[in-house]
């Protein structure tokens, strides 16, 4: 596959989306980005569900690589809405997929961690799923989807993304928000997993596409961590006290939707391993 390509980033104002974006700019790619719900400055309005949209914007483009990291990644609103979560992370991505395909575009989709049930972590690319909520029980349908029926489509799974985004969906800046104020922050300490960086998980995915990779990958960083350990790391790097992480468990939070906590990925492949050092954000 050539470096020079045109993209289409469905949904680039996320923690995935933007710097997926920022990376393929970075490459002098042409991309256009597209928003829905966050909206973002340089970006196109566009409601996925909307196949008129859709269909408008691909026929415009002509894009080589479509990548879908759009979602409703509100995991407990998924547990409460499943009909939403299902029209959001199944079925508008499902047909944005097809669309694509038809036109001869690669599909590049992002997936979740939460298809594996933490029951024996960490997972790697061959392992079987089994999903504890609606959400995982949904990404795991669109990837058998994609897998059935989107010829020559990659499936990404990353793992507790992070970034240094002052954005409220991000968790580190809504811990560093909460020390700021002097809180005390509960963080679990039964959550084990493997934190993505998404300036790392932006420079993988790409290096997917540019390998013409297909099926599934995992893209993590490299550290496997409990919840409570990442955030008294990212209170020390930015100079508080660990005292104001106060270690609970998941059980204290009365989540809706069940967490995987002996959780994680591994990747088989060893190019797409973020090893420490390389030129990716540290897990602080």
């Amino acid at each position: 596959m050539t470096h020079r390509m045109k993209h289409v980033i469905i949904g680039a104002s996320g923690q995935v989306g933007g710097y997926l974006f920022k990376e393929l700019a970075t490459r002098h790619e042409s991309v256009v980005g597209t928003s829905w719900t966050h909206t973002a400055p340089g970006l196109r309005s566009l409601n996925m569900e909307d196949e008129k949209a859709v269909i408008q914007l691909l026929d415009g483009e002509h894009p080589h690589v479509v990548w879908i990291p759009a979602a409703l990644p509100d995991v407990d609103r998924c547990e409460r809405e499943p009909d939403v979560s299902y029209r959001l992370n199944v079925q508008a991505p499902g047909r944005v997929a097809e669309l694509a395909a038809q036109r001869g575009a690669k599909v590049v989709f992002f997936s979740t961690d939460y298809v594996f049930d933490g029951e024996n972590g960490p997972y790697s690319e061959g392992d079987e799923v089994h999903p504890l909520q609606v959400y995982g029980r949904h990404k795991a349908e669109i990837e058998n989807f994609l897998l059935s029926s989107v010829p020559r489509s990659v499936i990404i799974r990353p793992a507790w993304i992070y970034s240094q985004d002052a954005n409220p969906r991000n968790f580190v800046y809504r811990v560093v928000q909460q020390l700021k104020q002097g809180a005390v922050v509960k963080a679990v300490t039964d959550q084990w997993n493997t934190p993505t960086p998404s300036d790392g998980l932006g420079k993988m995915a790409w290096q997917a596409v540019v390998d013409d990779f297909v099926g599934i990958l995992h893209v993590v960083g490299p550290e496997r961590l409990s919840r409570y350990e990442l955030t008294v790391r990212i209170a020390r790097k930015f100079g508080f006290s660990a005292e104001q992480v106060e270690p609970v468990t998941t059980e204290a939070f009365h989540l809706e939707a069940q967490r995987p906590l002996n959780g994680g990925l591994i990747t088989a492949y060893r190019d797409y391993r973020m090893e420490p050092g390389r030129d990716f954000s540290p897990v602080f």
